[in-house]
């Protein structure tokens, strides 16, 4: 058997044990050292191996963090909201982000009046840089009630989809809504979008829901002008999925 053939047969097997979630979604694939000594396999077939998974959007390499398993059935639901990075796929980008702060915070006032929650129950903030083809696009300032999400202060959101872990801990997205409004970007965060000091930019209020009408995420963006426009995309399945914007 060629070694061409000995990965296929390699592929097949780590994409069987990926659908009956042995490797489940955003877990990390054993190393190759580990993948090579259990196909008693040198480490070069383990590589096509996976690279012929990863070519198929199976796996996914972090630099640094090793490789991941980026598909599986999670995506039963009657609706699917197309993320950041699979919006700039499409557009011939190569997305990526970088988490600039992650925190454990009190609700306060104005967050307990967005969630339907009490001024002292927690919530989880999420601060992300995106990029596209390491060109910055945005600042997305996110915000979901903390026992959303079970371990949440474990996860890599450099790593995993924000909206793929709701789904994996049942909370389906039906309505997201956007205010659009302009603004202009000062000090630090210029810097971030690489843009000179009080430059105008998009700002972007996004509230995610869900059938029920709980609200499962409240981001606050932060986008040059020309990629604004990726924050309104998504699929309509089943004539269920509802997404309203609006100017101010």
């Amino acid at each position: 058997m060629s070694n061409e053939d000995r990965a296929i047969n390699i592929a097949s097997i780590i994409e069987a044990n990926i659908k009956n979630k042995i490797y489940p979604y955003g877990a990390p694939l054993p190393s190759e050292r580990e993948l090579s000594e259990q196909f008693s396999a040198n480490r070069n077939i383990i590589r096509i191996a996976i690279e012929k998974l990863t070519e198929k959007g199976l796996l996914k390499r972090f630099h640094g963090k090793g490789t991941f398993v980026m598909k599986t059935d999670i995506d039963d639901s009657s609706i699917h909201f197309k993320g950041m990075s699979e919006l700039l796929q499409e557009a011939g980008y190569e997305p990526s982000s970088k988490v600039l702060k992650t925190q454990t915070r009190s609700a306060g006032y104005k967050f307990s009046k967005i969630f339907h929650i009490d001024d002292n129950d927690k919530i989880y903030q999420i601060i992300r840089l995106r990029k596209g083809n390491e060109f910055p696009i945005s600042i997305e300032n996110t915000y979901i009630p903390y026992h959303s999400i079970k371990n949440i202060e474990d996860i890599d959101f450099q790593v995993y989809s924000l909206y793929d872990m709701l789904t994996i801990n049942h909370i389906k997205i039906y309505d997201i809504r956007h205010i659009f409004s302009a603004t202009r970007i000062h000090n630090s965060l210029a810097k971030l979008l690489d843009c000179a000091d009080d430059s105008p930019v998009i700002s972007i209020e996004i509230t995610s829901s869900t059938k029920e009408g709980q609200i499962a995420e409240y981001t606050e963006v932060m986008v040059s002008p020309e990629f604004a426009k990726y924050y309104t995309d998504g699929i309509i399945r089943n004539n269920e999925f509802h997404l309203t914007s609006q100017i101010i």
